[in-house]
């Protein structure tokens, strides 16, 4: 949004990446938290936040929307430039069923031009995951991947974070395979920094896969509990860090934390 447009443009913020932007993204988690979620909800979000908002994750809960009604909130985003976002979850069933093509097949029908390659409950090794990025690039896709493992240390999931030279591996080498960015899995941020050198260790991580390439995740919960990551990335990486997972209510409050307007 030009800043004539805005009130109290007198301001001096820092400079801020413009859309279509590269960095300084902002991925929503989507409708995925919400009551009632309809296209009045959609172009309320779009009117009030819409000029903030990079992607928006198409999840689970809307398989049992109406299909029109699916259709029409994606053709909505993407008039107002919200690429909407196939989460990786939803790939990574089709693999258990089978199903990969068809379900690739027909995010291209509605619309859908970004998906998350993950393996966060699949035992894929790196080469395999590399192998699926590529192929969702054959098919024509904006590729995310997601890095990491989810419910660390729950019954069925890994008892520890993956060591850093790990992360860094794969970061790297699935970028090289053709991924336009890849996101650093919540789970596995929460257990570094449980760590004393937790900072540290995010920092070498950035530091060797670079900041710009990367998409750190937020929980998806309340704003008190989900601000000090908030806080944590923009001090480390700058108002133009990318941040994904962000519930909806949130957008405007991570802007005002990009542009150092905290109370």
């Amino acid at each position: 949004m030009p800043a004539e447009n805005k009130i109290f443009s007198f301001y001096r913020v820092p400079e801020r990446t413009t859309k279509p932007r590269a960095t300084g993204l902002t991925m929503l988690e989507g409708d995925i938290k919400l009551d009632v979620a309809g296209m009045n909800w959609v172009h309320d979000l779009v009117e009030w936040g819409g000029d903030y908002i990079d992607f928006f994750k198409v999840n689970r809960h809307m398989m049992f929307q109406p299909r029109q009604l699916v259709a029409k909130k994606i053709q909505f985003l993407k008039e107002h430039f919200i690429q909407p976002y196939l989460g990786g979850g939803a790939t990574e069933v089709a693999v258990r069923q089978g199903c990969v093509e068809l379900l690739w097949q027909e995010s291209q029908e509605l619309g859908i031009g970004v998906i998350e390659v993950s393996s966060t409950h699949l035992p894929w090794t790196v080469e395999e995951k590399v192998k699926m990025v590529k192929k969702a690039q054959e098919a024509g896709f904006l590729v995310f991947v997601e890095v990491g493992k989810k419910r660390i240390g729950d019954t069925g999931g890994p008892k520890e974070r993956m060591p850093i030279p790990e992360v860094i591996r794969e970061m790297k080498e699935c970028l090289n395979a053709g991924a336009f960015k890849v996101t650093y899995e919540y789970t596995e941020i929460v257990k570094l920094l449980e760590e004393e050198a937790g900072i540290k260790c995010l920092l070498e991580v950035a530091g060797a896969v670079g900041a710009d390439n990367i998409m750190f995740e937020v929980p998806v919960t309340h704003w008190r509990d989900v601000s000090p990551y908030v806080a944590l990335y923009i001090e480390h990486f700058g108002a133009n860090v990318n941040i994904g997972d962000v519930d909806p209510s949130h957008v405007i409050q991570i802007e005002v934390d990009r542009c150092r307007f905290w109370s």
